[in-house]
């Protein structure tokens, strides 16, 4: 699926909303899709979030790269 910035900045203001004490908030995505989460699937919200932000940034063409030193202590 397609997300865009605006559907991030909707689902962050979702994040925000339940972890500050409202009890359910709705997601609408520029694909026409509604989502209803409550304060149990805050988890399930914050996973969204990080699957747009993934699916943005390899649209963008920014790489994470993770650099491991190793040694044998010698």
């Amino acid at each position: 699926m397609a997300y865009t910035q605006d559907d991030l900045s909707a689902v962050q203001a979702a994040v925000i909303a339940l972890a500050t004490g409202k009890r359910a908030v709705r997601v609408v995505l520029t694909s026409g899709k509604t989502i209803e989460y409550d304060t149990a699937g805050l988890d399930d919200l914050k996973t969204l979030r990080a699957e747009i932000q993934a699916e943005l940034n390899a649209a963008a063409g920014k790489r994470r790269f993770f650099r491991t030193v190793t040694s044998k202590g010698l």
